[in-house]
């Protein structure tokens, strides 16, 4: 199941979720973590092969699949990496941030 996302909650998530220190980034880091997530970010820059692969294995696994408007530059300044990052991984978020963010 894919989502969109409330773009206003979206930092408050990903602030908590790095400071639990529990996700994985980036599209190929992300399947190989996606049995213990809570919710899978998506980029609109993630590569089209990987991002099949990351929605397949989502639904697999009842994860669910949130797509983010931004690009994969827009998503790593706002985790803090100097690096781009075109999926997230979010392991240690609540169930209620997750339900938010897929509202």
């Amino acid at each position: 199941m894919t989502h969109m996302v409330d773009t206003a909650h979206l930092s408050k998530v990903l602030k908590d979720a790095m400071k639990g220190g529990k996700s994985a980034f980036g599209a190929k880091e992300s399947i190989a973590s996606i049995k213990g997530s809570k919710a899978i970010l998506l980029t609109r820059s993630v590569p089209a092969g990987l991002g099949a692969r990351l929605r397949e294995e989502a639904k697999k696994n009842g994860v669910p699949v949130v797509e983010l408007p931004h690009s994969s530059a827009e998503l790593a300044r706002m985790i803090g990496r100097p690096y781009r990052v075109s999926a997230v991984a979010l392991r240690s978020v609540s169930e209620a941030d997750v339900n938010q963010l897929i509202k």
